[in-house]
């Protein structure tokens, strides 16, 4: 995880606004909002007055391999290989299988809930050809991770049980939607993640016969 991913998981966790950052710094949001797009990079006393505010060290804010004291202070409340594990028997007892569904939370909305132990999985989206929705688990009542998505079938015949067939093969290494690849007869699912489990962007793909037929961008995280 970079400095910018970093930066806005802290400041998100911390239900800071770019603004209210700002201000504690003394700075312009503008350039808050350039250090979480990547597009410029704190000088060292403002390195030093974020690690004071995120009480995280600065080599853990701007070095690659750190790994964020969000996810740390997470971990300790809640195992991430828990949550990883739930969340791969979870997508395998709803959307996927058609089972689990329940009333619809909202109008034309499609509805999926999936609870053990303590934990609890809830799937919601809009839409058929073009759709959209939002993969929810809490923990002892207590949320912990989300994902938003938004997709679209580009074929009219798309054929939504090789999606179905693809998302079945989750794994809790990496636990959004497919894997990296998976191909059958002449469809061929592809999954690009950046980031982690506690904070990522993605997309997948399917092509038939090379030519794309289905797209879905998807973000999310940690919530505390």
């Amino acid at each position: 995880m970079g400095f910018k991913e970093k930066l806005q998981l802290l400041r998100t966790s911390m239900k800071l606004s770019q603004e209210e950052l700002a201000n504690r710094l003394d700075i312009s949001r503008q350039s808050i909002t350039k250090w979480e797009n990547g597009q410029s990079f704190p000088d060292i006393q403002n390195l030093i007055q974020l690690s004071e505010i995120f009480k995280v060290s600065i080599d853990r804010l701007v070095k690659e391999n750190a790994t964020c004291t969000v996810s740390l202070c997470c971990e300790q409340k809640y195992p991430m290989q828990d949550i990883r594990n739930f969340l791969v028997r979870a997508k395998n007892n709803t959307y996927i299988t058609g089972e689990n569904e329940i009333m619809p939370s909202q109008p034309g909305s499609h509805d999926f809930r999936y609870e053990d132990g303590d934990y609890l999985y809830m799937d919601t989206y809009l839409g058929g050809q073009i759709f959209v929705g939002e993969e929810r688990v809490w923990a002892k009542q207590q949320a912990v991770w989300a994902m938003n998505y938004y997709g679209q079938s580009l074929q009219e015949n798309f054929d939504i049980s090789f999606l179905k067939e693809a998302l079945s093969c989750v794994s809790a290494a990496a636990p959004f939607r497919g894997p990296e690849f998976y191909q059958k007869g002449d469809f061929m699912y592809h999954c690009q993640i950046q980031g982690n489990f506690e904070c990522f962007t993605g997309e997948e793909r399917i092509y038939c016969r090379q030519e794309k037929v289905y797209i879905c961008t998807f973000h999310g995280g940690v919530v505390l």
